[in-house]
């Protein structure tokens, strides 16, 4: 496997990141391609989890911050994180789509963001301690039939700039979240828009509440 590896002035490391070769249904072959921005801070025990035999890519903008035990699974896919982009200590993100996070967003302890197709975090984006958000699901069925080999069903998820998700929250394939929206802790969204500047709660979620300027427009 070939490595590219471009790291920018001042980025200080708290100790030695952990190369992790899945070779699973994989060869040793195809790329990584590692881009620390300068300025950036690297926890402890960062782990770099990789399967051969595709272009895989980390990106990490310039000031950011990896906290300790944070793990960035790669299956052939990419992983961009925009400048001063903040991910805290047991955050797990994996890619082998397209995982983009915004400039200045915030990942707080135990995120876990899987991406298969896409996922897109804007920027200004808080995601609180212990959210789940994924793209896809396995169609279970009720059969016999093994539920991690039933069908993987994929749909996008975009969240948009400056959108609070609050603890314990989950967000499903084809979730799409507007500008300045709220996610109250423990809310399940699904597959679905979410208007900009709304509050939504429950599981499943639902729009309860339009805040800020667009609460002062809604009649």
């Amino acid at each position: 496997m070939r490595l590219d590896l471009r790291i920018g002035d001042d980025v200080r490391f708290a100790g030695r990141p952990h190369l992790d070769l899945d070779l699973h249904d994989a060869t040793p072959s195809g790329s990584l391609v590692l881009r620390i921005g300068a300025r950036s801070r690297i926890g402890r025990d960062l782990v770099l989890d990789v399967r051969p035999g595709g272009e895989n890519v980390a990106e990490l903008g310039e000031g950011c911050l990896l906290g300790d035990h944070v793990r960035l699974q790669l299956r052939g896919g990419a992983i961009r994180l925009g400048d001063n982009v903040n991910v805290r200590d047991f955050c797990e993100l994996k890619s082998g789509g397209e995982l983009t996070v915004g400039a200045h967003a915030v990942c707080a302890r135990n995120v876990t963001v899987h991406c298969v197709e896409r996922v897109t975090l804007g920027a200004y984006v808080a995601i609180a301690e212990r959210v789940t958000i994924t793209d896809s699901d396995h169609g279970a069925d009720g059969s016999d039939s093994w539920v991690l080999a039933q069908p993987l069903r994929v749909d996008p998820v975009a969240v948009g700039d400056n959108v609070l998700v609050a603890t314990n929250a989950v967000l499903l394939r084809g979730v799409r979240l507007g500008a300045n929206a709220v996610v109250a802790a423990g809310a399940v969204v699904t597959a679905g828009e979410v208007p900009a500047g709304w509050l939504v709660a429950g599981v499943p979620a639902k729009a309860v509440k339009a805040l800020g300027a667009v609460q002062a427009t809604t009649p």
